[in-house]
């Protein structure tokens, strides 16, 4: 080949996606590694750093391979990731134990931290809450999923790996390092983590929040911006991953930023307050806007995007996660007939919710299978099907998944409209978004319209291939990249079905305080 190109890698739950972009965001080549994610305990979930590095050097000795393309002609490296995990290093860049994911819920023991005091809102306790509104414009979440916890946790609970710990990192940050031999961390990430002052012109670590919880600051890494660069691929690194480099031409490595907001980005949703949807194994809904906006009591607000812009989202913690697991559960056999050829499995899955009514008999899915952060903060709450009967079949269970996680959708829709208005035409993107029907009924559950992206599942890619594009110089503004991003299809709300809908989210809402005392119980 003879051009100049991007080389992005999506860090995700699941595995990783590493694609190649020309200048015009063209896809070149893609592949995918797989690697698993481990519960060893009821509210752990973890996963081996040193995964995430064999999937980038796997994926890019499989890339190099099938386009022949050399390193001169590799403009620069990008990388985004899952959000909210944390991993501790050695000097060496060492993992000390296994990253800590963001499904993780062990360090909600110690959110009582953040609740103590006479007076409380929202579960928080006033003087703390009023601390981080003022200094993040959020605040951790008391499901203990936040990098801030986990940190406190690893030093409560594994004091000798706290001594020990070079830097706390994110995933992202992680491959970062074992490409440059620097800790950097995106704005984003360290936003989320809570323990940055996120005020217009700071964006530095917070010297109180520090103190106040008792967390080193030498163990942080440098804050950045998403399109900065970091510094070069190293000659250690680029050995490990399959490229041969050239004395005369270094390859940069760009900071990149979370999953969210290479997402956004790449959703082509980058005029302030469009909306944009992600399904994918989590899901939110989300704007850009130059404003910190938030609504704590539906842990909604702001974090740090890029060009002096914030990223409004509500995040939600299981979409097609619970697609995969209602699959697993009651479509074995398509599982085993299809294995090698996902596409097609969810092809006749699609056309199984078809054939399903709408409202699948009035049966209602709540996708809260692993706590749930927005609107509802509640690491104990899980999910359920309600309403069932004798006169279902498995198609009305798969349809009403696809609808449950819907609704969960449009509460948040409601609380993000709030702050940053309505939305008429919504960009969808993420894996979820491949199914046509799951497009339709959420067009119809949100009675919006909605905008297929091209490429849906590449959206974090093409995102991250942006943010390399302005780092580097190619674009000027993000502006120039809509354009770039294209819409595939339009789906229009079908109005007899939104009056179903209407219907069966008003008890959708109804479920969860219902049901509070009861989760609570069942999940000490």
């Amino acid at each position: 080949m003879n051009g100049k190109y991007i080389f992005t890698y999506d860090i995700g739950t699941s595995g990783c996606k590493a694609a190649i972009f020309d200048t015009e965001l063209k896809l070149i080549a893609q592949i995918s590694e797989s690697y698993p994610i481990y519960y060893p305990k009821e509210g752990c979930a973890e996963q081996e750093a040193d995964d995430y590095w064999q999937s980038v050097k796997k994926t890019t000795k499989f890339l190099l391979q099938e386009t022949g393309i050399k390193s001169e002609e590799i403009l620069g490296i990008v990388y985004d990731s899952q959000a909210n995990c944390t991993v501790a290093i050695d000097n060496k860049g060492n993992p000390l134990m296994r990253c800590i994911n963001w499904l993780d819920v062990r360090a909600a023991s110690i959110t009582s931290l953040y609740t103590k005091g006479l007076i409380k809102i929202s579960g928080y306790g006033l003087r703390k809450l009023l601390m981080f509104l003022k200094i993040t414009g959020g605040a951790p979440g008391l499901n203990g999923k936040d990098p801030i916890s986990h940190i406190i946790w690893i030093k409560l609970n594994k004091p000798d790996i706290y001594e020990k710990t070079y830097k706390f990192l994110s995933v992202k940050d992680y491959v970062v390092f074992k490409s440059t031999d620097i800790a950097t961390i995106s704005r984003g990430l360290a936003h989320t983590s809570w323990m940055m002052d996120t005020n217009p012109g700071v964006f530095e670590w917070s010297e109180k929040i520090l103190n106040k919880f008792k967390i080193d600051r030498e163990k942080l890494p440098e804050i950045k911006d998403a399109s900065e660069i970091v510094g070069n691929l190293t000659a250690k690194a680029a050995n490990e991953i399959g490229i041969e480099l050239s004395p005369d031409h270094p390859i940069p490595i760009i900071v990149g930023s979370a999953d969210l907001i290479s997402s956004a980005i790449g959703s082509g949703a980058l005029v302030d307050n469009q909306i944009h949807i992600s399904l994918g194994t989590a899901d939110w809904v989300g704007a850009h806007t130059h404003e910190r906006l938030r609504d704590i009591r539906n842990y909604t607000g702001s974090i740090s995007s890029i060009d002096g812009k914030y990223l409004c989202i509500s995040k939600q913690e299981t979409g097609t996660a619970c697609l995969d697991w209602v699959v697993n559960q009651l479509f074995t056999y398509e599982v085993k007939e299809y294995k090698e050829n996902k596409e097609k499995l969810y092809q006749i899955l699609d056309e199984k919710a078809r054939n399903a009514p709408a409202g699948s008999k009035n049966l209602i899915f709540t996708p809260w299978m692993f706590g749930e952060r927005s609107p509802l903060n509640d690491p104990k709450v899980r999910g359920g099907f309600y309403n069932l009967s004798l006169d279902h079949t498995r198609n009305d269970v798969l349809r009403a998944t696809y609808e449950g996680i819907a609704y969960n959708i449009r509460w948040a829709l409601q609380v993000v409209e709030k702050l940053v208005g309505k939305c008429e035409r919504i960009n969808l993107i993420g894996g979820g978004a491949k199914s046509n029907i799951w497009c339709q009924i959420l067009a119809d559950v949100l009675k919006r319209k909605i905008n297929q992206m091209e490429e849906p599942s590449l959206g974090s890619a093409k995102g991250s291939a942006v943010i390399a594009l302005l780092g580097l110089g190619i674009i000027k503004d993000l502006s120039e990249a809509v354009p770039l991003i294209q819409v595939y299809k339009t789906y229009e709300p079908h109005p007899e079905n939104m009056l179903i809908y209407d219907t069966l989210f008003n008890e959708f809402l109804k479920i969860y305080k219902r049901n509070k005392t009861m989760f609570k119980s069942l999940n000490p």
